[in-house]
């Protein structure tokens, strides 16, 4: 019985958009702002490094939390990684927000920290890696919660969270689906345009 409650508090817990109230705090909307985006990078974008901060530590608390209230209430591998799922959901279509939201790194990245800090400082690792590759944030991102489901089952995780690792990397797919189709007509910004482009004041 306690299931659904939980798995429905994980993804109110998702939908709480710190990456909204914190640039509001300062008289910004980040959705009419930067990059339009939900998100922690959109937060220092519009209002500054101290509110992009504070919105990243929260957007990635919320994916911790949720993994945490489910071991606490002592949920199986599946109820955990449901979980984990409904935190990025919230996230990405948050109630507050009349179902919009972010893009689910941050949410994701929390998840996976609470499960595994070592591995999720190894993706950490191959996101810089790809960021020097590709020179380019969005399909950086994307290509290694793409790889993650692929790496989690190379290294043996519970075919739960496997599950899981993929639902988050489609769902990823889906949120930067218009910042993909700009990378692939060559018309994504590298790194050194967009802080040119964002953060040039």
């Amino acid at each position: 019985m306690k299931f659904f409650p939980v798995l429905l508090g994980s993804y109110l817990i998702g939908s709480i958009p710190f990456s909204y109230l914190f640039p509001k705090l300062k008289g910004h909307d980040p959705r009419g702002g930067g990059t339009g985006n939900v998100g922690a990078t959109n937060s220092l974008i519009v209002a500054g490094p101290l509110a992009g901060v504070l919105a990243l530590i929260g957007d990635i608390a919320k994916g911790f939390l949720a993994v945490q209230l489910a071991r606490y209430f002592n949920f199986s591998d599946a109820g955990i990684a449901l979980c984990g799922l409904a935190v990025i959901l919230g996230h990405d279509f948050s109630v507050f927000l009349r179902f919009s939201g972010g893009k689910g790194v941050a949410a994701t990245t929390g998840v996976m920290l609470a499960l595994n800090p070592f591995f999720t400082l190894i993706l950490i690792l191959l996101w810089a890696l790809c960021l020097i590759i590709f020179r380019r944030f969005i399909p950086s991102t994307v290509a290694v919660l793409c790889f993650m489901p692929l790496l989690m089952w190379l290294t043996s995780w519970r075919a739960e969270f496997i599950a899981f690792g993929a639902a988050a990397a489609l769902l990823s797919v889906y949120t930067h689906r218009l910042d993909l189709q700009r990378f692939l007509r060559g018309e994504e910004l590298t790194i050194q345009q967009s802080f040119a482009k964002y953060l040039k004041k």
